[in-house]
């Protein structure tokens, strides 16, 4: 990912200053966290962490539910509420 072209972008020197205000800083936008000039970290709140995990779950599962339907691995609903 290249840094430059986002809007968070911030040197190490400015998280540890600025640590204690990180958290209301953050919402759930995340930092780019630089080091000597080069990308080094990405700082994000937890509830956005869990959105963020939350979401790509949710992507895998629709894509595992495309992937079925192209492979034809389906079954009817009559199929299926007889298999439970």
């Amino acid at each position: 990912m290249n840094t430059s072209t986002l809007s968070n972008v911030k040197p190490i020197s400015y998280m540890k200053a600025n640590a204690a205000k990180l958290r209301e800083e953050l919402a759930f936008e995340p930092m780019f966290v630089t080091q000597n000039g080069e990308e080094a970290l990405v700082v994000q709140t937890t509830e956005a962490y869990h959105l963020m995990k939350e979401q790509l779950a949710f992507m895998q599962l629709v894509i595992d539910s495309e992937n079925s339907i192209k492979n034809e691995k389906v079954m009817s609903l009559d199929e299926m509420l007889s298999n439970l």
